[in-house]
């Protein structure tokens, strides 16, 4: 068994028994240092987890279809990020859906777990809700990524707002869509 590329076996056994000394005698060769090594990979980077946080998305699009972008305000606490993405050409739903995509990854890689969700995209909104059906055929690819990232979440809770709520990730859709590319703030 090399421990060093498969530690299930190891970190198992720790916590079934939080035994170090056992454990080192059941995984002959094993030395602290390698357990040290096996949990600190097992356990990925570090970073801190966030209960709470409150996330407005916007997407837009010049022209539906046109030059889109998405955009995305993640109030974490006191911490504050904004993404905006250039999507190229595409419509105003599709640019809704991967901006909520965007503030979704940004909100799990901040190690949040309880999300509120603001747009000001009814469809989206009231799609992801239950109270309307996917009907367009390229959203539905995007209406199950977002239900998967949604669901690894404990809670989430998604708000349809009005638009003059909703200025800084519009804005930072615009501004992806005039970069050409990402933006952040």
């Amino acid at each position: 068994m090399k421990t060093s590329t498969d530690p299930g076996p190891v970190i198992r056994r720790l916590a079934r028994d939080l035994d170090v000394e056992g454990t080192l005698s059941d995984f002959p060769g094993l030395t602290r240092e390698d357990l040290r090594r096996v949990l600190a990979q097992a356990a990925g980077p570090e970073r801190e987890l966030f209960e709470t946080a409150v996330l407005s998305v916007d997407g837009g699009a010049r022209g539906n279809p046109g030059p889109a972008g998405a955009g995305v305000v993640l109030q974490v606490g006191k911490k504050v990020v904004r993404l905006g993405e250039y999507l190229g050409e595409t419509t105003n739903n599709v640019a809704e859906y991967k901006a909520l995509l965007l503030g979704l990854k940004a909100a799990a890689d901040m190690g949040v777990r309880e999300l509120e969700v603001r747009s000001d995209s009814e469809l989206m909104v009231r799609q992801l809700n239950g109270q309307y059906k996917v009907r367009s055929l390229s959203l539905v690819d995007l209406y199950f990524s977002a239900i998967k990232q949604l669901s690894g979440f404990r809670k989430s809770v998604l708000t349809h707002i009005p638009r003059e709520e909703n200025k800084e990730a519009d804005r930072m859709a615009n501004m992806a869509i005039d970069a050409k590319g990402p933006v952040s703030l």
